[in-house]
């Protein structure tokens, strides 16, 4: 058969697709010549009656040489599109990063190594791919990067101990780089596992086909891994910091030991061992510990196999590692973070009157250093001052009678409640009474108000109160007595607004009855309200608590709050006992029970020494609740940075005493290593949120970083003081998955508009490829009248036909 390109021919008849008439103007006559000698030769054989029925058969095979013969007076031409040799750009895309030099189980050679062999000069693909494209090489890890490569090069890829696989970022670049240009695909060679944002990445914007490569066999690695760990620290006094680790095991190994390890004490380990039920190769265990410190702490998360436990001591060599059985042992560690913001923590506890609540939350909150409460008690009401009474009558209330000279100034008027402090740190604090100031109230970050009526409060103090709950993020809890959530006032007033709770419907007072505490589904999933580990005994625990006796009436729960405990009367009616809602930026909490201090009575006289103190935990558990969340008036972070996985964002979030955002200070961070020195840098103002500052740091080593925060005020004054950290981990996304990650790369082929080509099949891909849609092509025509087999076609009908009016004697 002869092909050629011939020219572009501007007196063609197409045919149909890729066939056209090189001389239409023959159709015609060729077409009446044809029609008279097929006519003839019907006629000459119905005339014929010596060959039967045989004759017809001749007869077609002889219209068929004719009908050939007057095709090919027309020329028929086959065309077809091809790309245009070396017009085109074929970028090869190949994946360097370190997870590329894990060993195959099922050979002695790395993936890189079986890419090398796949590329290189000796192979049949890659010179037709050469003929047909202007190849390319690239390779990439963290960026793209241009290689010599083609049959004229040595190619050798050298996988570099960079630990990040950017795929989609490098694809995009690949687009970038080559737009407004042909751009035939991309060739890619990678095993799939990106450790950039590739999930949620539009592939369709590469704007041309993706061939991603890939063994045409499965390659299982044995390989035991941390998939994921969450830690979660709670205000459950058993357990404040829970970590729970989830492993993974690919291959044989079916008893494992997870290890976590504090870093500042190598020797403090808790050791946990697994065993994974057969068929599955996932599991999880639970760590639960507390901090003896507070502050920023780091963790080492470790899984191996039993039988690899030597070789995972803390002074194993990387040598002794090498000799596992798995295809890496990068992933069987991870670094943990706990950050337990340290105190102190103060809480403002205010009383309408001395009671038992006082006494045993107090002691509670002794044995806590991290909480300090102050006291504001009520001891007596104020009495009206009658001006016709004798000289002899002092203006000081009669509980001051006695006092000293020196202290006469402290003593309270008969016009003035009698209010005494406990707790205090200097001897002016509160020494008016409530705060009137929010510099004085925001000090605190809790306020708890025990068997008070609003009307104790000025509206000023009662309008503070609710900037202190909505604005500064403090913690609100109401108890019950005699004043609490009574009235019309106090559904009216301030307190009302910041109760979970409304108020009653009406004045009545609820009659002392005997109330059976319980905790709700929503209380059980709430760890400051339980006391136990689980559900069974923390019901076993409720159940042999005494009943109270003294409940406030109160109206409907508020819209967004949640019921977290109930009590239930003999009638069995029940009434919300605790009840939480979120205030703006702050928390509050109902509780309209007047005598919980009959829990700590009953095990005061019941228990032994060794029986655990509930009521004294269920307190300190309230308290941490109450203050968990409240900002300070520095707080840092650390985000990750949006343009470079080995780039963090530190963030400081500055307020005033009002704890408004503050934009004129001077922010300075300390960047301190694990094992290296620290770094000073300063962040400046960022550009969209008022209050906040930032700084860039780029941590080229893996490890556990610490952040502090100094920030002074315009004249210098000091602030505030916050500490944070991270934990860099490039490798956790690299060696996530050892496997080849087949179904990314699938789907990058299917929504590029590429597919997926088996190694094996590159000398067929390369061969396919030229004829595919290309941005640049040419044109092909290939005469079918001067092919051989057309020829052959002709001669044989007609040698036929002549062979059988020999055999019948008619030639």
């Amino acid at each position: 058969m002869i092909s050629g390109n011939f020219p572009a021919l501007t007196d063609t008849l197409p045919i149909g697709l890729g066939v056209i008439w090189g001389s239409p103007q023959w159709l015609i006559p060729a077409s009446i010549v044809a029609v008279l000698l097929s006519g003839m030769t019907l006629w000459n054989y119905a005339n014929s009656r010596s060959m039967g029925n045989l004759r017809w058969f001749a007869a077609t095979l002889k219209i068929a040489a004719i009908v050939l013969a007057a095709i090919c007076l027309l020329q028929p031409m086959r065309t077809s599109e091809h790309a245009r040799p070396k017009a085109n750009l074929l970028p090869i895309l190949i994946d360097q990063s370190e997870s590329m030099s894990m060993k195959l189980s099922s050979s002695s050679g790395s993936r890189g190594e079986r890419i090398e062999d796949l590329v290189n000069d000796q192979n049949e693909w890659l010179r037709r791919m050469e003929q047909d494209f202007d190849v390319r090489g690239y390779h990439f890890a963290s960026r793209v990067a241009k290689i010599p490569f083609g049959t004229a090069n040595d190619f050798e890829l050298e996988t570099t101990n960079e630990n990040a696989s950017n795929l989609s970022t490098s694809l995009a670049s690949i687009g970038e780089r080559f737009s407004g240009r042909p751009l035939a695909g991309v060739l890619l060679f990678t095993d799939g596992n990106a450790t950039d944002s590739a999930a949620s990445f539009d592939w369709t914007s590469v704007g041309c086909p993706v061939y991603p490569v890939l063994p045409s066999e499965s390659d299982t690695m044995a390989d035991i891994r941390i998939r994921d760990i969450t830690v979660r620290q709670t205000d459950f006094e058993s357990a404040p910091v829970s970590v729970r680790v989830q492993v993974e095991s690919t291959g044989h190994d079916r008893e494992l030991v997870v290890l976590l390890q504090d870093r500042e004490q190598p020797k403090s380990v808790q050791e946990t061992k697994l065993t994974l039920p057969d068929g599955e190769s996932v599991g999880e265990v639970t760590f639960q510990f507390r901090p003896d410190q507070p502050g920023l702490r780091f963790f080492t998360a470790t899984v191996f196999a039993e039988r690899d436990r030597a070789l995972f001591e803390l002074d194993a060599d990387e040598e002794r590692l090498s000799s596992s059985s798995e295809a890496t042992q990068v992933n069987n560690r991870r670094l943990v973070t706990v950050d337990r913001d340290a105190g102190p923590y103060r809480i403002l506890y205010v009383a309408g009157r001395p009671n038992w609540e006082f006494k045993f939350l107090r002691r509670a909150i002794s044995s806590d250093a991290e909480i300090q409460l102050v006291g504001l008690l009520r001891i007596a009401n104020k009495e009206p001052k009658f001006s016709f009474r004798d000289q002899g009558v002092a203006g000081t209330n009669s509980l001051f009678r006695g006092v000293d000279d020196r202290e006469a100034e402290l003593a309270q008027q008969y016009d003035e409640p009698v209010i005494i402090r406990m707790g205090v740190k200097e001897s002016d604090e509160l020494s008016d009474g409530f705060p009137e100031s929010a510099d004085e109230l925001f000090a605190y970050q809790a306020v708890i108000l025990d068997d008070i009526e609003p009307e104790f409060f000025s509206e000023d103090q009662l309008l503070l109160l609710r900037q202190f709950v909505s604005v500064r993020g403090g913690g609100l809890l109401m108890l019950g007595g005699q004043e609490s959530f009574s009235g019309k006032a106090f559904a009216d007033s301030t307190l009302g607004e910041l109760s979970a709770v409304y108020g009653p419907r009406s004045n009545q007072e609820r009659a002392a009855s005997n109330y059976q505490f319980t905790i709700t589904r929503e209380g059980m999933l709430e760890p400051w309200i339980r006391l136990r580990d689980n559900e069974r005994d923390e019901n076993a625990r409720v159940n042999q608590l005494p009943n109270l006796t003294t409940v406030n009436a109160v109206g409907d729960v508020k819209p967004g709050a949640f019921v977290l405990a109930e009590v239930s009367d003999e009638n069995g009616d029940t009434t919300p006992a605790i009840v939480a809602q979120r205030f703006g930026k702050g928390r509050t909490a109902a509780i309209p029970v007047g005598d919980l201090w009959r829990w700590s009575m009953h095990r005061s006289t019941q228990a032994d020494e060794n029986d655990r103190d509930d009521p004294a935990q269920m307190w300190r558990q309230m308290a941490h609740w109450l203050v968990g969340e409240v900002p300070r008036r520095v707080d840092a972070r650390v985000e990750q940075n949006g343009e470079s996985q080995s780039a963090v964002d530190l963030l400081v979030s500055v307020v005033d005493e009002a704890y408004l955002p503050l934009d004129n200070a001077n922010v300075e961070l300390t960047v301190t290593p694990i094992g290296s020195e620290p770094i000073v840098l300063k962040a400046t103002s960022d550009d969209q949120n008022a209050g906040v500052y930032r700084a860039t740091y780029w941590s080229d080593q893996p490890g556990a970083y610490r952040v502090a925060a100094s920030v002074t005020g315009p004249d210098e004054a000091p602030i505030g003081f916050a500490e944070t950290g991270w934990a860099s981990e490039p490798e956790v996304k690299e060696f996530q998955n050892v496997g080849l990650n087949r179904e990314l790369l699938e789907t990058i082929a299917e929504q590029t508009g590429g597919k997926v080509v088996d190694d094996d099949e590159l000398d067929a891909f390369a061969a396919e490829l030229p004829t595919q849609k290309m941005p640049v092509t040419q044109t092909w025509t290939y005469p079918l009248w001067h092919s051989g087999w057309w020829m052959t076609a002709m001669i044989g009908c007609l040698c036929t036909e002549w062979g059988l009016r020999r055999w019948k004697g008619m030639a």
